[in-house]
């Protein structure tokens, strides 16, 4: 029996690629996007995508009115893949406290609003899959990339609570953390500049995602198609449980595998000293 996928965010990028790959399994897909207009070119690749207009950011009232027109379209939702973000580029200086609020509201808050709205659904039902995405910057903090950052870090820490939360349900929940991938994140649209501008303090972290754009070594389609797998149990995620946190691409193997050896480092070298705080009473 085909699956229904919810996808948010795909205008572009992973959310186009992962739409398509579904949909190329046989699967019915709901792409959805802040502006409908963008979603013509997608909608037109295969008759299993049905677009529709779903904002993140909009209020509780208009998110449930969405979901539940998209309920009674295709009758259930058991994938939902919670894509849609964008990243700031800017030192914490230089981040005004707006910028700093919108880039939250979208990767952080506008996953939430519509998890609120498709959890019940879920429940009704006694099943589904939810991927929040995440990203290896959830991880450590970059100059110049720490508000980005900690977004993808609140999104990680949020979805391992959901997690427990929804077990009971039959709801199965997953933060996927890639690496860099040749999409067009890094570009204008998805990659916004703070307005205020210290010299040389984001100049570095700039011209590395400007070399680095077009360059990263993550194919979008076979990382959407892996996707694909996991979260439809099919192909290689046949009879597999998903973590908690899912590493997606070479570069997130080694780079997550990089900071735990570093912060387990941290905590043998710091232990003895800061294990001497316990209350005189406790054995």
């Amino acid at each position: 029996m085909p699956k229904v996928w919810l996808i948010t965010g795909c205008s572009s990028g992973f959310g186009k690629e992962i739409a398509l790959a579904a949909a190329r399994n046989g699967d019915i897909v709901i792409a959805t996007a802040r502006d409908i207009s963008k979603l013509e070119e997608l909608k037109g690749q295969s008759e299993l995508i049905k677009t529709k207009r779903l904002d993140v950011l909009d209020d509780d009232t208009q998110m449930q009115a969405t979901i539940a027109d998209i309920i009674q379209d295709v009758g259930r939702i058991d994938i939902l893949v919670n894509n849609a973000g964008y990243i700031l580029v800017g030192a914490i200086e230089e981040c005004s406290l707006e910028e700093i609020q919108k880039s939250f509201a979208t990767n952080v808050f506008g996953q939430m609003n519509v998890l609120r709205a498709v959890i019940p659904r879920m429940r009704e039902q006694k099943s589904g899959t939810i991927a929040n995405l995440g990203s290896i910057g959830g991880w450590a903090g970059g100059p110049s990339a720490g508000i980005y950052c900690a977004t993808k870090a609140a999104i990680a820490i949020y979805t391992e609570s959901l997690r427990g939360e929804l077990a009971s349900a039959n709801i199965e929940v997953v933060c996927i953390e890639p690496g860099y991938f040749r999409t067009n994140f890094l570009e204008g649209g998805h990659r916004m500049r703070a307005k205020k501008q210290v010299p040389e303090v984001s100049d570095s972290m700039n011209n590395f995602l400007d070399t680095y754009n077009k360059k990263q070594p993550g194919d979008p389609q076979k990382g959407a198609n892996l996707i694909v797998q996991l979260l439809g149990k099919t192909g290689l995620g046949e009879g597999k449980t998903l973590p908690a946190r899912l590493a997606l691409g070479k570069d997130a193997v080694s780079y997550i595998g990089d900071t735990l050896s570093r912060n387990q480092q941290d905590l043998d070298e710091w232990k003895d000293i800061v294990s001497q705080t316990n209350c005189d009473d406790v054995v």
